[in-house]
């Protein structure tokens, strides 16, 4: 039996599986009985019903948060339940026909009887723009007090990233490339995949303390021993190791707000060398913003958990450019993700 503490190496089999769709999509319809529940609850179907709005004018006229509003709006549209014309939400027919209250065929009952923490955590975000987290405490702070948890965090997020690391791996060319620094990398499934590829590579992995256990197992158990490293340290607070060939963020810019993520790509500028690149490596809306289920449940997902958001493309282009870097090239990856490499400049 394997030990508590070990995780699996990604191996080179695992960019040839079959890509992880399916299960993304599982994770993100957890939030689709709390989207719809939750809207019924506020009465937002009624109220754009009435009077068809954005999401910024809803959120003004009914005191909700800003932010929470439109993830939610996003996930109502991406399910069918709401449409969108001229930057206007308006109910469908289906929702017409089953999210109005006084009507014989309101299933506000009906959802209410499905009513949970989750329900909960996303009215929270709604309401007042918090994060849920961890039952209402800060996930990240949870992570830094509880090794637990941190660690249950990080077997996760190892799981999750295992099969799109390995793709990742198999078809970015760094053949020029010696060294790589990851941001908010976890315990280095990322860095592992790509150095295994890359017999010149090696790489840096900036994650919290808390991994620090697992990180030093999977890269011994991976074979990797001094040409991938573990950087404990807070991301927003010490300092990075400069000159480097490459920044990678992998699933970590949707964990933040804008400003998060602004502080995060002027510090990755600074640490690229003058020739060096960015990659981010992430989940990426459609220009509508609720074009997936999947992706807009997903972005719900991260907006309860980190406070964060998945963006579309223009957004993330636009947030590069505010912190120094040129025109991106993007391609799709793996699954629903998508690979941006950009330059300083």
């Amino acid at each position: 039996m394997m030990s508590d503490s070990a995780l699996l190496p990604v191996a080179d089999a695992d960019a040839a599986a079959p890509d992880d769709t399916l299960m993304m999509d599982v994770l993100a319809s957890q939030y689709r009985l709390s989207a719809v529940a939750v809207a019924d609850r506020l009465g937002l179907f009624a109220a754009l019903a009435e009077a068809p709005s954005s999401a910024a004018a809803l959120a003004s006229d009914r005191a909700l948060h800003p932010h929470g509003t439109a993830v939610l709006l996003n996930a109502l549209a991406a399910q069918g339940l709401l449409m969108v014309h001229g930057g206007a939400y308006h109910p469908t027919a289906t929702a017409r026909s089953f999210l109005l209250p006084g009507t014989a065929r309101h299933w506000g009952p009906m959802l209410g009887l499905g009513w949970d923490e989750r329900c909960t955590a996303v009215r929270t975000l709604v309401t007042e723009g918090t994060p849920f987290g961890y039952r209402g405490k800060g996930i990240w702070d949870t992570h830094n007090r509880s090794r637990h948890h941190g660690e249950l965090f990080a077997r996760a997020m190892h799981a999750h990233s295992a099969g799109p690391a390995a793709a990742l791996a198999a078809r970015l060319e760094l053949g020029d490339c010696t060294s790589l620094l990851e941001v908010g990398g976890g315990v280095g499934t990322y860095s592992l995949a790509l150095a295994g590829r890359n017999p010149r590579l090696t790489a840096q992995v900036l994650d919290l303390p808390v991994v620090e256990r697992l990180a030093l197992r999977l890269i011994e158990d991976s074979g990797l021993t001094g040409r991938v490293r573990l950087r404990a340290g807070d991301m927003f607070g010490d300092p990075w190791p400069g000159e480097q060939d490459r920044v990678l963020f992998a699933d970590v810019l949707s964990d933040w707000d804008d400003e998060g993520c602004r502080t995060l790509l002027g510090r990755a500028r600074k640490a690229l060398a003058p020739d060096g690149r960015l990659l981010i490596h992430q989940v990426l809306l459609d220009d509508s913003r609720h074009g997936s289920d999947s992706a807009a449940g997903y972005s719900l997902a991260l907006a309860v958990m980190t406070g964060g958001r998945l963006r579309t493309l223009p957004e993330l282009a636009s947030l590069l450019a505010q912190s120094g870097f040129g025109a991106c090239v993007t391609t799709p990856a793996y699954g629903h993700y998508s690979l941006i490499t950009v330059r300083p400049d």
